[in-house]
């Protein structure tokens, strides 16, 4: 056998050898499994990302642009609740009951007047309307929709920085309404959310 022929041998044989077979299996699982990943987290991301987000927003961009009013009228509610319980640490209003919870004390909860469930049920598809003491000056209506992740929709002065309240809060994304008003992404760290809301 001349040389050539000998290397070409033995270049066969490694061709067919055990350990390249299963040397080129494992690389071509290796890329398929990465290539499955990144399939599935993008699917993911789009569903429940920031792509997700970007689609609720233009959804609730729209509620509210159709109903600033009632936004409105309900944010100045919800500051005639404050001011008649200054010390409060939360007040929820949901569609049946308004809720104060003191300082150190459990939430005394009241069913809401005929003129509170009218103003709040001109916001269709808000699930609780709050305010807390650690977020002066903010009124927030909350989405939970039908299911996680839950949108807000924020009322603060015109002075606040938005941007570094979501971040300091965890919020994963925001969209500015008109001067004022906010949309903020849900809070993706479930710890984070519990403290928020609280």
């Amino acid at each position: 056998m001349v040389p050539s022929e000998a290397l070409e041998s033995q270049r066969r044989r490694w061709r067919r050898s055990p350990g390249r077979v299963l040397l080129v299996t494992l690389i071509v699982v290796a890329v398929l499994f990465l290539a499955w990943r990144v399939v599935v987290l993008g699917a993911l991301e789009a569903q429940f990302g920031s792509g997700y987000d970007d689609r609720r927003f233009s959804k609730l961009e729209k509620q509210f642009d159709s109903r600033q009013a009632a936004f409105a009228e309900a944010d100045a509610r919800m500051r005639e609740l404050l001011a008649a319980h200054p010390r409060a640490e939360r007040i929820g209003w949901s569609q049946a009951l308004i809720c104060v919870r003191d300082a150190g004390q459990a939430a005394s909860c009241k069913p809401t007047t005929p003129e509170d469930q009218a103003t709040y049920e001109a916001l269709p598809g808000v699930d609780v309307i709050v305010h807390q003491a650690k977020d002066a000056g903010r009124t927030f209506f909350r989405f939970y929709g039908d299911d996680p992740p839950r949108y807000t929709i924020m009322h603060a002065s015109d002075s606040t920085d938005v941007a570094a309240y979501a971040e300091d809060r965890g919020f994963r994304s925001t969209r500015s309404l008109k001067p004022g008003w906010t949309i903020l992404g849900p809070i993706p760290d479930v710890d984070r959310e519990d403290d928020q809301w609280e």
